[in-house]
């Protein structure tokens, strides 16, 4: 690329190739700031990056905070923000958070990064959308492509370059992490830009576009008959009694179900549900299934806990629907195919979904603009530059189906066998919906499964099981639009003010293991030590 090979002969990143890994694992070696707080101290960036702000701040302890722009092209023109926050009191790390949704905005630090010292970086990927799922900008050729991979892979050279420059440092250890859509923008980074990174923690990412195919799927389904249409209440009754029947599965009443591929629907169990409500459960389930002379399909949900899946799967009314409510998951998949079919385009009404010919014009539609479609064999790089990938999803995920992550994990294992142990590991989180939140889920999964990968890329300890908690936390909105930051499944949380003791603690065990209570009858359900990692998943 053309800004990297700009870099390069700037001296501003390693002239080394990214196929190459370096000598020895990275090293995190505090330090403070080599250069000043300004704008004419900061030229480490490039004659295609452009600083548009520098401001020194102190909450919740001091750094610099350095806004500007990556010019692209060839698709574009376009341009790509960027924010890198320095502190002063700098911990080693280097740390991009990359937004979820249609992205359009910067993620600000948040204060417990900021507080623990790490150098953190966000962009809004080049798309300038407008709304948390906007994605209109899709007939933009150039702003399609930054969103899909280039976007993230400039805005990370770019901050790299200064955190480079601010501390004169050559090498940190370097970390990009996101879930929703900033998840598939983590996992593209790994499978395209392996260099980019040394951890990767990609959370809550569909590994196909055909996610949104599998939207308009669910949508079309119930929109041609209402009835087939469940209500937000029923939904939560739907949940109640796939709790009540398959919590103890693994081995405890403690209100999750660990392990949700031993949900198994059956009709009877649904009695207050009509045949033709149970058709939309099935289908919720079953996903998008392929058929003959397409391979254009889609994963269902698990069902752990589908009380948010009616209103942001279903609607919050009975079809026809208005803007106001009609699914918004749907509604994503209307904006981008308006953008990309002509906005008299109905996927309600034109798409066949029995028609392979059609499902394959979606195929191409999305391959044109560089629509994601992952491929365990794209990690190829990893083996070479010796980055580390996690994946993560919560277990009930109500937006992205859960089996994408758990697929994606299986195709690993079966391309590299043994070796995907030395760069992969997936973990799942019961009773998470998508990003964060659940009901009696953990609260500190984001900072545990960063401090995971932190020993595995600097110390060599590659994480079989992570220890989460359920401590109190608060609702940290950090971003210059919090609407968006909260839909996208970007929400950070901080730890309360108020400190307490946990009332659980958490065995979160990799891929495919999970945990069964194995502890005596009359011990503590909430505690991790009675829980081991002794069940298999088998989606």
């Amino acid at each position: 690329m053309r800004y990297r090979a700009m870099l390069m002969a700037a001296g501003m990143i390693a002239a080394t190739p990214a196929t190459a890994a370096q000598d020895g694992p990275p090293a995190a070696i505090p330090g403070t700031a080599a250069a000043a707080c300004s704008t004419g101290a900061i030229g480490w960036g490039g004659k295609d990056v452009e600083i548009r702000s520098v401001q020194w701040l102190s909450d919740p302890a001091p750094y610099c905070r350095i806004d500007g722009i990556v010019r692209t092209d060839e698709p574009g023109p376009n341009s790509v923000g960027f924010m890198i926050a320095l502190p002063q009191s700098w911990n080693g790390r280097y740390l991009m958070v990359i937004p979820g949704g249609s992205a359009g905005y910067i993620v600000n630090p948040s204060r417990e990064h900021i507080t623990a010292g790490y150098a953190v970086a966000s962009t809004d990927k080049g798309s300038h959308s407008t709304g948390a799922l906007d994605m209109s900008f899709r007939a933009d050729p150039g702003k399609s492509e930054d969103y899909a991979h280039r976007g993230a892979h400039v805005a990370a050279l770019a901050t790299q370059a200064i955190a480079r420059g601010y501390y004169d440092r050559p090498r940190m250890p370097r970390y990009i992490m996101g879930c929703s859509g900033g998840g598939v923008s983590t996992l593209m980074e790994a499978e395209r830009y392996p260099g980019d990174a040394d951890g990767f923690i990609a959370g809550g990412a569909p590994t196909s576009a055909y996610i949104q195919t599998f939207w308009a799927y669910i949508a079309q389904h119930v929109a041609r008959d209402p009835k087939r249409w469940i209500s937000p209440a029923e939904m939560g009754r739907v949940g109640q009694v796939i709790m009540d029947r398959f919590d103890e599965s693994d081995g405890a009443r403690d209100g999750l179900i660990w392990d949700p591929t031993r949900i198994e629907l059956s009709r009877t169990l649904f009695s207050f549900l009509s045949d033709a409500q149970y058709s939309t459960l099935e289908l919720l389930a079953g996903g998008l299934p392929a058929i003959k002379g397409s391979a254009v399909s889609a994963p269902g949900y698990w069902l752990a806990n589908p009380a948010l899946l009616g209103p942001i799967g279903l609607g919050t009314a009975a079809p026809p629907w208005t803007d106001a409510t009609r699914p918004p998951l749907f509604g994503s998949t209307v904006l981008s195919m308006k953008a990309l079919r002509g906005d008299g385009y109905d996927a309600l009404s034109q798409m066949d979904f029995a028609d392979p010919r059609q499902r394959n014009a979606e195929a191409a539609i999305w391959d044109k603009v560089g629509g994601y479609g992952y491929a365990p064999e794209k990690l190829a790089g990893m083996t070479r530059t010796g980055g580390k990938l996690i994946m993560w999803t919560g277990a009930s995920d109500e937006a992205v189906p859960p089996a994408y992550t758990a697929n994606y994990s299986a195709g690993v294992r079966q391309q590299y066998g043994a070796a995907s142990e030395d760069f992969f590991q997936s973990f799942f989180i019961p009773g998470m919906y998508h990003c964060r939140g659940g009901e009696g889920t953990p609260t500190d999964s984001s900072r545990a499964l960063l401090e995971a990968m932190e020993r595995w890329v600097e110390g060599g300890h590659r994480p079989t099981e992570i220890l989460m908690t359920n401590a109190p936390r608060e609702l940290e909105l950090n971003s210059t639009s919090n609407t968006a930051m909260y839909v996208s499944g970007m929400s950070k949380e901080k730890p309360a003010v108020v400190e307490a003791p946990p009332a659980r603690t958490y065995r979160i065990c990799a891929f495919p293991k999970v945990a069964q209570f194995t502890g005596a009858a009359d011990s503590d359900i909430n505690d991790a030590r009675n829980w081991s990692c002794t069940g298999t998943m088998t989606p």
